[in-house]
């Protein structure tokens, strides 16, 4: 899921103006300083890095009471003539055979049991408890504790009629120490075993992300995580495992989740504090995004080298643009701009050219962005069997306010070296783009009517034969503020999001032939939101904190309903 780091540096000022450089500030011991030690003792060290670990309050997996009761239909939100029902939305329109229609969610932001049955800490054990690494201070200690109560959420996943549910692997479970030569915690594989067969036999088809932003802690004290390459090997060597212990029963796969916002803050607060010797902050976004396609790369070479069954791509994020002033050469400029360092940089090398986009390498200097050899580009050009989408939202982009030129020429410039802005206002009008989803999730404005738009331009510009909407959702206003269940639950904002978003999908497919294969609506579950903790609930059910009790929101209904008449 999505964390704007800067807006969320942002929003900290805004909120909490006392802080100041006088603040306690973030501790990761220097970089190579931690023995190799892959002991319990050495284990423990690591932990030592985290400090306190709350314990969940069971450490057994809980089985459901079956049948999941299913609410009734919530009454109709308007009257027929403004605004059609989930099934009367295009009824005469459906879904391809084979859709997949499911819920997403990540390992950190949902399992708890941070350091149950042998898992590793990982760099988000440590910056929730860093000073504002988490704006609620919100640890991914219990959080929805799926990890014991997986059964449950799968259970009420099919109960909704869905058939897909896109989780990931925490990394720090399976090798809890990272590296290759590390021992392999036979429990943590054990355990997702156990979670992939319950999904089968429920009728949910697993789909799986090896890497949804949880590095292991041992690696970024060992070497400095993705601004290494040694990382390159790690990962394949987790990655195969993976693959070996599940192959045949996980039929689709991603390597990476949103790689872009990932590296993005690797060198942002408070990461930047756990950075190597000699790698400069505004370098390591790209340091990182060099290793991670190698690592992408190598472990689908490998994938295939196996020969695995199903297929494997990378989540991509963000959305091409459209120029804020039609008229304006240097808009559409900015366009191109961002649409290479935000989709291009990971997308023109596995889908296009096995290189990096021609102005990411005219703006950033090889200490900044190491380039490619020919057999790199090789093994990246066709690495991925799909193309894959978090298409949040699409908004207007404009060059910066002294132009283009002056922005590349100026590596101190706020802007470089992207140097393009979004705009969240009709340049026109003055109107906004769309609808504002919660104040800590300010990135993220409703955008229905450039769905389509975005989606051709996606295939357009790197075409495939089939297209996932990996990630889409909304962060219903206000909600953390609200106590009452019946006020909790009726989440219009999301449910407007989706339903319009869904109607647009269903012409992308039909009208415009775009192979859209299957959509993940984020999230399966309230849930840790990275940076902005619980503070801004994303799921299609509410999660009562302190009972862990699940309820559905007006959202999971209306996705539930519209998928029955779809199918």
């Amino acid at each position: 899921m999505h964390w704007r780091i800067v807006t969320q540096a942002v929003l900290l000022l805004l909120i909490f103006p006392q802080i100041t450089e006088a603040q306690p500030t973030p501790t990761f011991p220097p970089v190579g300083s931690i023995n190799e030690d892959f002991s319990p003792a050495g284990l423990e060290r690591l932990w030592d890095i985290v400090g306190p670990i709350q314990p969940p309050p069971f450490t057994t997996t809980r089985e459901p009471q079956l049948p999941i009761p299913v609410p009734s239909s919530p009454p109709p939100l308007y009257p027929s003539w403004f605004a059609p029902s989930p099934k009367d939305i295009f009824p005469n329109i459906k879904l391809p055979k084979g859709f997949k229609f499911g819920v997403a969610t990540a390992a950190y932001q949902v399992e708890g049991a941070a350091k149950d049955e042998g898992k590793g800490p990982s760099m988000w054990d440590w910056n929730s408890r860093q000073p504002f690494g988490v704006l609620d201070n919100t640890t991914g200690d219990i959080v929805d504790l799926h990890y014991f109560l997986y059964k449950e959420d799968v259970a009420r996943v099919a109960a909704l009629g869905f058939n897909s549910h896109s989780l990931s692997i925490s990394w720090a479970r399976i090798f809890p120490f990272g590296t290759a030569d590390s021992p392999l915690n036979q429990a943590g594989l054990q355990h997702y075993g156990e979670v992939i067969d319950y999904h089968l036999k429920s009728g949910v088809e697993p789909v799986v992300t090896l890497f949804h932003w949880d590095t292991p802690l041992a690696l970024q004290a060992y070497y400095g995580g993705f601004t290494s390459s040694r990382i390159v090997d790690d990962f394949v060597n987790y990655a195969k495992t993976v693959f070996k212990a599940f192959n045949g029963k996980v039929k689709t796969w991603y390597t990476f989740n949103e790689p872009r916002v990932f590296c993005g803050f690797v060198g942002s607060y408070p990461f930047n504090f756990a950075l190597p010797v000699g790698v400069d902050a505004k370098a390591a976004p790209y340091l990182c995004s060099y290793n991670l396609l190698k690592a992408h790369a190598g472990a689908v070479k490998a994938f295939r080298e196996m020969k695995i069954e199903g297929e494997i791509a990378f989540k991509n994020d963000e959305f091409i643009g459209i120029p804020w002033r039609s008229n304006s050469s240097a808009d559409a400029d900015a366009v191109e701009r961002h649409t290479a360092f935000h989709i291009g940089i990971f997308s023109d090398p596995v889908y296009k050219t096995g290189d990096w986009p021609q102005i990411v390498k005219d703006t950033l200097p090889p200490s900044f962005l190491p380039r490619f050899t020919e057999e790199e580009k090789k093994d990246l050009l066709g690495s991925a069997d799909f193309f894959a989408i978090d298409p949040y939202r699409t908004q207007w982009v404009r060059d910066p306010d002294d132009g283009i030129a002056a922005c590349v020429a100026n590596p101190s410039h706020p802007l470089w070296p992207e140097c393009n802005q979004v705009v969240e206002f009709d340049s026109n009008s003055g109107w906004a783009t769309g609808p504002s989803a919660d104040l800590f999730a300010s990135w993220l404005q409703a955008t229905p009517q450039f769905v389509r738009q975005s989606l051709k331009a996606l295939q357009t510009r790197w075409p495939t034969k089939k297209m996932y909407i990996s990630e889409f959702g909304f962060a219903e206003p206000f909600a953390q503020q609200l106590t009452e269940i019946f006020r909790i639950t009726e989440d219009v904002a999301r449910t407007n999001y989706y339903m319009t978003y869904l109607g647009e999908i269903l012409l992308a497919i039909h009208e415009d032939k775009v192979p859209i294969a299957g959509i993940f609506a984020w999230a399966m579950v309230d849930n840790a939101e990275w940076g902005s903790g619980t503070s801004v609930r994303f799921g299609i059910q509410h999660v009562d904190y302190n009972t862990l009790k699940r309820t559905y929101k007006r959202s999971a209904m209306a996705l539930s309903e519209f998928y029955k008449a779809h199918s």
